[in-house]
């Protein structure tokens, strides 16, 4: 079989290029596709490659692209597939346009009862104007990935606060902004591996250790990930009661049954002092960075070899949960 990897390469260290895959990464996934004994083919997800598509003939995708533009540039790559009648690893375009969507993701999620703090969307100043009460909170750009636009500065303690951060980021990322209200306390990361034929597989639960970074104020945004960013900050299992562990590994499997996810995802949530536990968002792309020496580690590889898979192993089981769902033979 012919799996391609179609992927948004990384040219830089800027912001807006963080979601795209390093070099390293691909050479990771390259290597655990080789290591099934298919063939790899690489794939630039450019303007020109359905044309490439066409021309190499792929059986199976590895879709790790995160599109090049616009409000749903996550679907891009799925809907093109579909539309070439190529299967693919991941979610699909409607997943994925809604899971960038940090707006819709949490309408979705509320209507099936899964909690969320209260949020507006602003695409205008005057559109914060309802908002009188409820702080703190803090300001997303609603249609971007990897923390793109978030610091410890995007907590907001009032009114006056809110309005003038709003102004910066609209003029910065002209896209709506999500105004959520800021849950203090603990955060978890969830991830979920698709299996054939059988519920997803929880990986083990991460928690973001904000003591050891108090500099960034309980934010876990760009600077935090970057700057402050080390793995002491992380405790991966997460030390939490058995019955904690039990309703964030159901809310997680609730919200991958509503968004409807495929193969694998990842899941933020906040819990507060009094226990409540709110969806914040969620990856249906998740990062697969794993470079020990630059200590570059996403959290959905890095909570699956703590639940003891190998790199290798890992894109094993990502082809073997969409080979399933296509009726494909590994």
């Amino acid at each position: 079989m012919r799996i391609a990897l179609v992927v948004n390469s990384r040219q830089d260290d800027s912001e807006f290029q963080v979601e795209y895959e390093p070099a390293h990464t691909i050479d990771l996934i390259r290597h655990g596709i080789e290591a099934t004994g298919h063939e790899y083919v690489f794939v630039e997800a450019n303007e020109t490659f359905v044309e490439t598509l066409r021309r190499v003939k792929p059986d199976l995708v590895f879709n790790r692209a995160e599109g090049l533009r616009g409000e749903s540039r996550e679907s891009h790559v799925p809907a093109m597939l579909e539309m070439l009648s190529i299967p693919y690893v991941g979610s699909n375009v409607l997943t994925t346009a809604i899971g960038l969507d940090k707006t819709w993701t949490k309408k979705a999620v509320a209507y099936h009862g899964i909690k969320t703090a209260a949020f507006y969307l602003c695409s205008s100043l005057k559109d914060a104007e309802p908002i009188k009460d409820g702080h703190p909170y803090i300001l997303k750009p609603n249609e971007e990935g990897s923390s793109m636009g978030i610091n410890e500065d995007n907590v907001v303690p009032n009114s006056a606060a809110l309005k003038k951060k709003l102004k910066s980021m609209l003029g910065q990322y002209h896209e709506p902004i999500l105004i959520e209200q800021f849950i203090a306390g603990r955060e978890f990361s969830i991830g979920l591996l698709g299996r054939p034929r059988q519920e997803p597989e929880v990986l083990p639960i991460l928690e973001i250790d904000f003591s050891k970074f108090p500099e960034a104020k309980g934010v876990f945004g760009q600077r935090a990930k970057t700057v402050l960013d080390s793995l002491e900050h992380y405790i991966c299992p997460a030390k939490i009661p058995a019955a904690l562990k039990t309703r964030l590994e159901r809310i997680s499997l609730d919200v991958w049954h509503c968004l409807n996810v495929k193969d694998f995802a990842r899941m933020d949530y906040r819990m507060n002092s009094k226990g409540e536990i709110f969806f914040l968002e969620i990856n249906p792309l998740p990062g697969m960075d794993f470079d020990t020496e630059r200590n570059d580690l996403s959290f959905f590889p890095f909570m699956a070899m703590k639940g003891g898979y190998t790199y290798d192993q890992l894109i094993r089981r990502l082809l073997e949960s969409a080979c399933s769902r296509y009726g494909l033979k590994l």
